[in-house]
């Protein structure tokens, strides 16, 4: 049964520590996150620059809620960016306005260029990757820590897929890894990986226009497998 409020600021001051904004919540790669995460157990908030747009895909996920951006930010345990590189800078200065201390923000943005009609190429920001883009563009102290950019959003938003695959973190302090290992870990079948400091991050996201292109050439939907590390916990 899916649950909807019709207040949405009412309903996002509620349950911090299990609460999850993600900003670009109605695109595919949102979308996606805000199914996975609202079907296990964790208070997804959809935001979006058209609010009735993410009020429109929060109703059909258990206990989500939408909203404009802004508001659905507001005092999430985390923040997941999720939008195309086009979008970034404005996003992100859009968030250093309302985030607050002790706010987590992932950055999911994959710096790529469309090449052809379908081909993608990876670009470098003039940060060096997304992640250190939006930390460069952030508030003093915000965290940020870069992950999912290798997880497809179309096997995220299909509920009968299974995921069997790892996910790249990078991020300068441990424990804002660790907040967001065990957020992404609630996803059955996402494993995390500490990939080091948040100017990893590059490498990371470059590995994205690559596995576009495995996937548009064999037709499916591959994602990335560490091998050889200790199980189950690989942080």
């Amino acid at each position: 049964m899916t649950v909807t409020s019709p207040d949405p600021l009412s309903a996002a001051t509620t349950h911090h520590e299990n609460t999850v904004a993600i900003v670009g919540g109605t695109g595919a790669l949102g979308l996606g996150l805000a199914t996975r995460w609202a079907h296990s157990g964790v208070s997804v908030r959809i935001g979006s620059r058209r609010a009735q747009a993410a009020q429109g895909c929060a109703d059909t996920l258990p206990g989500a809620v939408g909203g404009d951006n802004t508001t659905m930010i507001q005092g999430a345990a985390a923040v997941v960016v999720a939008v195309p590189f086009s979008a970034h800078v404005e996003t992100m200065r859009s968030i250093a306005k309302v985030i607050q201390p002790g706010q987590l923000v992932i950055d999911t943005t994959a710096p790529l260029l469309p090449v052809g009609p379908r081909g993608l190429r990876p670009i470098v920001p003039w940060a060096g990757s997304a992640a250190e883009q939006a930390q460069a563009l952030l508030p003093d102290g915000t965290s940020v820590v870069s992950a999912l950019q290798t997880v497809s959003a179309a096997t995220l938003q299909n509920l009968g897929l299974r995921l069997e695959e790892d996910v790249l973190l990078c991020g300068d302090h441990t424990a804002d890894k660790v907040l967001a290992a065990d957020l992404i870990g609630r996803i059955p079948g996402l494993r995390t990986v500490d990939c080091g400091l948040l100017d990893m991050s590059g490498v990371c996201e470059r590995i994205t226009a690559l596995l576009i292109g495995v996937n548009r050439r064999y037709k499916t939907h591959a994602g990335i497998r560490i091998t050889g590390l200790p199980e189950p916990d690989a942080r």
